[in-house]
């Protein structure tokens, strides 16, 4: 079974923004290194993503939700699970994915990560990687250890990348280690 990695972040970003952009490279990269690319299967990053796994003759499975009353996922594509709520939909973009691939985003993309953080906490992501991505990232994690709201299990289990191709990486070597 092929791994899959998630990729989570805006869903505000159009074709040529750079945090799209981005997305789309990390799909291309994923895919490139045989990844299957789950996104949340709407615009912006998640749209980049699946695009650029794609375009590198990869699988985008996208999880939509009922709850958001938009149409069907974005064009790119290749597999859409419609879960029937936001919290469905957020268990599903976790269980089939093997690690997970943060880029920047608002509350959606903070409480995909907090319930992460929160997994990993309880015992139950199975030492699957979090990958910060991009500056938006930067000194956040600390400053939640700071505020005592993230604890040393989770700090370990959260990688920092600066690009995309340092994110993938990451991602490829901690899976590689498991």
């Amino acid at each position: 079974m092929a791994t899959n990695v998630a990729v989570f972040g805006s869903s505000e970003p159009l074709p040529g923004d750079p945090l799209y952009e981005s997305a789309r490279r990390v799909g291309y990269l994923l895919a490139s290194e045989g990844y299957g690319v789950v996104s949340g299967g709407y615009a912006g990053v998640m749209e980049g993503a699946s695009r650029g796994a794609r375009e590198a003759g990869g699988s985008a499975i996208g999880v939509t939700t009922r709850d958001f009353g938009r149409g069907p996922g974005n064009p790119f594509l290749s597999v859409e699970h419609q879960e029937p709520n936001l919290f469905d939909r957020t268990r599903r973009l976790i269980e089939l994915s093997d690690a997970y691939i943060i880029l920047a985003g608002k509350a959606g993309t903070l409480a995909e990560a907090a319930f992460l953080w929160a997994l990993h906490r309880a015992g139950l992501l199975g030492g699957k990687p979090i990958v910060m991505t991009g500056p938006f990232w930067n000194g956040f994690v600390d400053d939640l250890v700071r505020r005592d709201l993230l604890g040393p299990g989770q700090v370990g289990a959260t990688a920092h990348a600066a690009t995309p191709e340092e994110a993938v990486q990451i991602v490829k070597r901690l899976r590689n280690s498991r």
